[in-house]
């Protein structure tokens, strides 16, 4: 053990940084091969402004980070999101190559490398004062730890999680910063601990956390002299202030209004008792897959993780491990012991995602570990270089850590390498995830949207109908987990449709989302399509009137109410109502004015439909059916010559076609 600790203490700098990025290769080389997948399409293939290149950088930096998506400012999720660094990194890579991937990945695993380095520098310097024989050892076996964890996958294998390689990227550059400043009294590092520092928190708010953790750490390790302590302090807090001014003008501050929709707010359906009792055991499950990272799912929504109560046994070993963690945090304050100061670094870090004082919009995520598990990986390297050992033949602590070292390597790596592997693509993603988030709506949801998809991709029809198939079951499990989940009710009728022609079923599944969302412009678009794919007249009918009930104001319900009246059911009055209503609520569209003007001229009303036809004319001077009509028209009330010119301009049309 000894041997090997010299050899850590002598091994260079460089030669751990060609460690870490020949680490970084092997373990994350596979997701070169990988697509774009999960909240990608958000940050870059369908979002407008990354898409501009340079130019969508102003309109990024301006604007919260869904709205290049969306297309429009949505408050989404409690708080909004102000997250432009990244995204100006993808526009500014758009710009120079395009769509590729395999770039997008590469710089990951780049950025990735840079940041365990940092880990190992700045953990080096940290502890070189108290801990001179060993700072490199436990800086060296920290970042390594750092380095292998399988949690990290989300975050370098999925393209988005640059946020949060930024955001602790830019802060342990900015914890270097301020630790060159204590050591070598040079007031130059302090802005590149200010910059630094600001860039973090425009990748993620979460660096905020380390506006305490870099003074606290300065003073814990007494690194700094007392009248270093404000100009440290101020060169931390002054971009924080700023980056706050900037948030608050763009968003409107750190609102945290919880939202209305199960999947925005996965606490909707609980009780005060049962969040707080939820939110503990979703710590313990953290505390879990830091040592045991399996199984790993994108997904911990509604109902992944259940609600639970008090009474709930990890909510009480959870409360035991808090209360051990606490008395550890006292014992090792006034000797300055590492174990102490991880603690107090892994609660700072932990605290922003933990969902105790601010909602994050989910149950838990993985990526959420990816800053505090600095901590723990600090926490572990310390225990593995001071744990005692004696030259006994048996030494049982020898013989944990080696089998710890063992188990690290070869489990951790391992499930590093296959992990990346489900971060394929949307497809490959959601249908390994959803078998073990069995019980998210989300995962369900996604699935079987996904394989939808892809079944409308196949050729083969008996592979097509065992993904529709599959599909199906998947979103009928996510409506079943949550019933007014308008997302998989949506998927849910289009599936229905597309699998077996179930055409009222299909329209079933729409009208049940406009009973929640009138306007959802997706429900009466879809239920158009399907209700236009039948000659079932009293079924459309029946169908548009319920549509109609829901949404009176929608243009395409009244036009086609108005034509199924006129044409088919023969109640002209009807007809007119409600093509008068199409006509006002969207007073460019001829095809309603056609059908009005024909529908006055069979009640009788000439000099109406003579009016209407006109007006149908001057939006489009090019539909020789509009001709027609008005010649029609023209003859009945008399006005022959009039008659005579539209006769002519159609000949003219005709010919010209």
């Amino acid at each position: 053990m000894h041997k090997f600790l010299e050899t850590l203490e002598k091994l260079a700098s460089w030669k751990v940084l060609i460690l870490v990025f020949a680490g970084s290769l092997i373990l994350y080389g596979n997701t070169l091969w990988n697509d774009y997948a999960l909240d990608d399409a958000i940050v870059i293939t369908q979002n407008g402004f990354t898409k501009q290149g340079v130019d969508g950088i102003s309109k990024i930096l301006t604007t919260d980070s869904f709205t290049g998506f969306f297309g429009t400012q949505k408050n989404l999720v409690s708080g909004g999101r102000y997250r432009p660094l990244s995204v100006v990194s993808f526009a500014m890579e758009y710009q120079l190559y395009g769509a590729k991937p395999a770039m997008s990945h590469l710089w990951n695993i780049l950025f990735y490398a840079l940041t365990v380095f940092l880990c190992y520098w700045v953990v080096s310097h940290l502890l070189k004062n108290q801990s001179p024989q060993l700072a490199k050892s436990i800086a060296t076996i920290s970042a390594f730890l750092f380095l292998l964890h399988p949690l990290h996958t989300e975050v370098v294998a999925n393209i988005k999680g640059r946020d949060e390689l930024f955001s602790v990227l830019f802060s342990l550059v900015a914890f270097a910063g301020a630790i060159r400043f204590a050591n070598t009294q040079n007031w130059k590092w302090l802005p590149l601990s200010a910059i630094s520092l600001f860039l973090a928190l425009l990748s993620k708010e979460n660096a905020l956390a380390f506006v305490f953790i870099i003074p606290f750490a300065l003073f814990f390790f007494s690194i700094s002299s007392k009248k270093q302590h404000l100009p440290l302090l101020l060169s931390l807090l002054i971009p924080a202030l700023v980056f706050v001014i900037i948030r608050q003008k763009v968003l409107g501050g750190f609102a945290t209004a919880v939202g209305t929709e199960l999947m925005n707010n996965p606490f909707l359906e609980a009780s005060t008792g049962q969040k707080y009792a939820t939110i503990l055991y979703t710590w313990f499950i953290y505390l879990k897959l830091l040592f045991f990272p399996h199984p790993l799912t994108f997904d911990y929504y509604p109902y992944h993780i259940p609600l639970v109560e008090f009474d709930h046994p990890g909510v009480w070993l959870l409360i035991l491990i808090l209360l051990i963690f606490f008395i550890l945090v006292l014992k090792g304050f006034k000797s300055r012991s590492l174990i102490s100061f991880s603690i107090i670094g892994f609660a700072a870090a932990f605290v922003m995602v933990s969902n105790l004082f601010f909602p994050v919009g989910t149950f838990m995520n993985e990526r959420f570990l990816f800053m505090p598990s600095l901590f723990w990986s600090l926490a572990m390297a310390g225990i593995l270089i001071t744990t005692p050992t004696t030259k006994k033949a048996f030494n049982p602590l020898k013989v944990g850590m080696l089998l710890f070292a063992i188990y690290i390597l070869g489990f951790f790596s391992t499930k590093t390498i296959t992990r990346n592997k489900a971060w394929k693509d949307d497809l490959t993603l959601f249908t390994t995830d959803v078998a073990t988030s069995v019980n998210s709506a989300k995962s369900n949801c996604s699935a079987g949207g996904k394989l939808w998809e892809y079944g409308k991709t196949l050729t083969d029809n008996s592979e097509q109908q065992k993904a529709f198939q599959l599909s199906e079951q998947y979103l009928a499990k996510a409506v079943a987990i949550h019933p007014t989940y308008a997302d998989a009710w949506l998927l849910l009728g289009n599936v229905k449709f597309d699998y077996q022609k179930q055409v009222e079923t299909s329209v079933l599944c729409f009208l049940k989302v406009m009973q929640w969302q009138p306007a959802n412009e997706n429900a009466w678009k879809n239920l158009d399509i399907v209700l236009q794919n039948t000659t079932d007249r009293p079924m459309q009918l029946s169908y548009y009137e319920k549509a109609y009930a829901l949404n009176p104001n929608n243009y395409t319900l009244n036009y086609r109410l108005g034509v199924l009246y006129g044409r088919y059911f023969s109640n002209l009055n009807k007809s007119i109502g409600y093509l008068e209503k199409a006509t006002q609520l969207d007073p460019s569209k001829v095809e309603a004015l056609k059908d009005l003007g024909t529908a006055y001229g069979m009640s009788g009303n000439i000099p109406k439909a003579y009016e209407t036809f006109k007006h149908a004319l001057a939006l489009d001077t090019t539909d020789t059916q509009v001709y027609n009509n008005l010649v029609v028209s023209c003859m009945q009330l008399g006005l022959k010559n009039e008659a005579q010119e539209y006769i002519r301009k159609m000949e003219r049309l005709k010919i010209n076609k």
